[in-house]
């Protein structure tokens, strides 16, 4: 059984794992170390994902291959420097490619049929939470992002 608190070294163990998207279109594999879980709460996530969050995570672009449906692939201009790519035919989002950090890709959990062995370790951008959504847990909360809120933790 795994404790619900992620280990320091959680966020570097090379995995192999896959994912695909909700009408199984495009299914992709990322073979290499997943970083940086979180839940991010900020109004563009709630909204591509209809969810109170989306739960994302970093990998090196290199270890991110499409095997599946790479064609059915679309991206949206979310904000400058990113680039939200979903299925077209079910409208899953699948990855958030990062155009000022090209080497990195985000993914987006929820999307992942295996376990990736890591868990979550903060929320982020929770000054645009919504407002229905109460968080609880032990994990560290962020106004805007770590790095990038003068405020810091909350």
């Amino acid at each position: 059984m795994r404790e619900s608190t992620p280990q320091k070294d959680d966020t570097l163990k090379p995995i192999k794992v896959r994912g695909s998207c909700l009408c199984g279109a495009v299914r992709y594999e990322i073979t290499g170390p997943i970083s940086s879980p979180e839940n991010c709460h900020c109004s563009m996530c709630r909204k591509a994902h209809g969810a109170a969050f989306s739960t994302n995570a970093l990998v090196a672009t290199e270890a991110l291959r499409v095997t599946t449906g790479a064609e059915m692939l679309t991206e949206y201009e979310s904000s400058p420097n990113r680039r939200k790519c979903f299925c077209r035919q079910c409208g899953s989002q699948l990855f958030i490619r990062r155009l000022n950090r090209p080497e990195f890709t985000v993914v987006t959990l929820g999307t992942l049929d295996d376990d990736p062995a890591v868990r979550p370790t903060r929320h982020v951008f929770v000054g645009s939470k919504a407002p229905w959504h109460e968080i609880d847990g032990p994990l560290p909360t962020f106004k805007i992002y770590p790095g990038y809120d003068s405020a810091g933790a909350e």
